[in-house]
């Protein structure tokens, strides 16, 4: 039976969305960018897209102040309210790489297949499928920030996304026998052109 390369790739490419959708609530005033007492801070950074009522699209978290309890975004809100609902997220995804300077709405996620390994186990062949997650982030427009800071915390939501689910490994949910980043990662952070770049090598086992 030939192994199903696509289910693997399509169910680690929803994973690391979802590690970075991280919902939270917080009362927001319209025309004014600050979110007062946002419900949580877990997971949230500067530099990380939010989505949620009145929010201009492209907005990203601009500040946190965890003691004041207040989220600032770098466009304001058009609309107010208490306990508004509010989500994060990267603004542009795909399974189809596309090069930095067509890519307008930043940080960006993608996700592709780049080759195959088949090896044997006495008679157990084993098919490990290699791919690359690609991270964009313009960070480093900001001549005030460390632009590998914000490169370093997106890297961290795709890592998350293959935290265990079982004993040991990450097997996509009973899909491969163990899904990883492995390998050198390559880093771009932008220091001089501003736009920051990561490539993230990442492996799946398959057991056919």
């Amino acid at each position: 039976m030939s192994p199903d390369f696509e289910s693997s790739m399509n169910a680690l490419f929803a994973r690391m969305i979802a590690a970075a959708t991280i919902l939270f609530t917080a009362d927001a005033v319209a025309d004014d960018g600050t979110l007062s007492n946002v419900s949580s801070f877990n997971r949230l950074f500067v530099g990380l897209p939010v989505f949620g009522p009145g929010v201009p699209r492209g907005a990203v978290i601009s500040g946190i102040d965890a003691t004041a309890g207040t989220v600032t975004l770098s466009g304001t809100v058009s609309a107010g309210g208490t306990v508004v609902a509010f989500t994060t997220g990267f603004l542009t995804t795909g399974r189809r790489v596309k090069h930095w300077q067509q890519v307008a709405e930043q940080p960006a996620l993608f996700l592709r297949r780049t080759g195959t390994l088949d090896e044997y186990d006495g008679d157990l062949p084993i098919v490990t499928v290699d791919g690359e997650i690609w991270i964009y982030s313009r960070a480093g427009e900001d001549p005030d920030a460390a632009p590998d800071v914000a490169l370093s915390n997106l890297d961290r939501l795709a890592r998350d996304s293959l935290e265990p689910d079982d004993d040991m490994r990450c097997t996509l949910g009973g899909l491969c026998y163990w899904c990883r980043i492995e390998g050198r990662s390559d880093y771009s952070p932008g220091d001089q052109s501003g736009q920051g770049i990561s490539r993230i090598p990442v492996r799946i086992t398959l057991r056919v």
